[in-house]
């Protein structure tokens, strides 16, 4: 697929397909990633079926009216989430017609938080994360399974993606409208619509957060602290505001898909090690600085490996940053349930290992260790290391 190219099929699309002939599946995703095209796409392979969005008042009327749909074969339910009581509605569904109808929930907030709020659907249904384009996808787009060993990580994505499509990627962000458009005119406005819409719409919908000047400016605030430890009290001195706002109004961000945090895996624990999450931004084109954004741009790639891994029955994925109790401090580590597999430093163009890098892996020894570079035409090893370029590595990723 080329960087300059139309949308394809997701690299989902396989998956969904198989997935509901047994159950339900919810697909969610941050707002304009692509989520209803790929419904539509999956309507469409069935031969045609129903598609109702909730945000359509008579589409909204027939889910209200409780319309039977057993006949009609296959549909979609776009943003259903926004109907309070949409977790019993799709239980009696199912119960009444998973035989017949094959389903799937479309929806722009953190589904799998709103089913752990009960367990209506226990056994109902399956969860897809839908994430933005990464270089995996545009090169070979489907999901590899993930490196078992060492060694297998030490050899992950032999064939680098060109180097335009990493330039593009990070100039315009993975969402498909603005990276395929490739103009920086469009991404300006296109960054200020979805904006917005997802914080003067979805925010006060889902939340009821009404202080809308307020949760733009922590937003407009956030770009700069990519990558860094974040400190919920330095934002609630710079706002003036509460801490538990500050918090509440972040974890309503993250709901939404619009940032990500990752806790620390401590190596060696002490009750005197913070536990401040780094943050992210699922639009990574937001950030300025051109290293945070490297750093963004690897942690969005790695976050959708590993959602891929574990909503696929591969294992349980997880995603971290490393430190010690010297507090020295590794970009990412992945584990599988709980142990880390790989330890991976980014750097813009620094070749020279990380000597945080070294020492937690020998604290880890059995964790593959990777130092990705900007810099293309780079994959060697320093002995236990690999240093590679992130067009070689990332395109071994999904």
């Amino acid at each position: 697929m080329s960087a300059h190219g139309t949308l394809g099929p997701r690299y989902l699309a396989t998956a969904l397909e198989e997935l509901t002939s047994e159950k339900f599946v919810l697909l969610p995703g941050p707002r304009q990633v692509g989520k209803t095209t790929l419904a539509r796409a999956w309507l469409d392979a069935r031969g045609g079926g129903r598609y109702l969005n909730w945000d359509a008042p008579t589409d909204r009327r027939s889910i209200l009216k409780n319309e039977p749909f057993d006949a009609v074969g296959a549909m979609v339910l776009d943003e259903l989430h926004k109907y309070a009581r949409w977790k019993s509605y799709l239980k009696g569904l199912f119960d009444k017609t998973h035989d017949q109808l094959a389903v799937v929930v479309t929806g722009s907030a953190r589904l799998d938080v709103f089913v752990r709020g009960g367990d209506s659907m226990l056994g109902r249904y399956e969860l897809l994360r839908l994430h933005p384009l990464s270089l995996g996808e545009l090169t070979h787009g489907g999901v590899p399974e993930p490196p078992r060993t060492a060694e297998a990580w030490a050899t992950l994505g032999r064939a680098p993606a060109p180097t335009s499509m990493l330039e593009q990627l990070e100039s315009f962000g993975g969402f498909p409208e603005p990276f395929y458009r490739a103009s920086h005119a469009f991404h300006t406005r296109w960054s200020s619509r979805r904006r917005d819409l997802v914080l003067r719409e979805d925010l006060r919908e889902l939340t009821h957060i009404r202080a809308v000047s307020l949760v733009e400016h922590l937003w407009f605030l956030l770009p700069e602290r990519v990558g860094s430890l974040l400190s919920v009290n330095a934002l609630r001195e710079e706002l003036a505001v509460a801490h538990d706002t500050v918090s509440a109004w972040l974890d309503a961000f993250e709901r939404l898909y619009l940032v990500f945090r990752l806790p620390p895996f401590v190596v060696r624990r002490t009750r005197s090690l913070t536990k401040e999450r780094k943050l992210y931004l699922w639009d990574w084109s937001q950030v300025e600085d051109p290293a945070a954004r490297f750093e963004n741009l690897v942690a969005s790639h790695l976050l959708k490996a590993v959602h891929a891994w574990t909503d696929l029955g591969y294992g349980d994925f997880d995603l971290f940053y490393a430190r010690d109790r010297e507090k020295r401090e590794v970009d990412f580590v992945v584990t599988q349930r709980r142990k880390p597999v790989a330890l991976i430093e980014c750097k813009l163009g620094d070749e020279e290992l990380s000597p945080s890098l070294v020492r937690l892996g020998e604290m880890l020894p059995n964790a593959a260790r990777i130092q990705v570079v900007r810099k293309p035409g780079v994959d060697r090893h320093h002995g236990k290391t690999r240093v590679v370029s992130a067009g070689v590595f990332l395109a071994g990723l999904c």
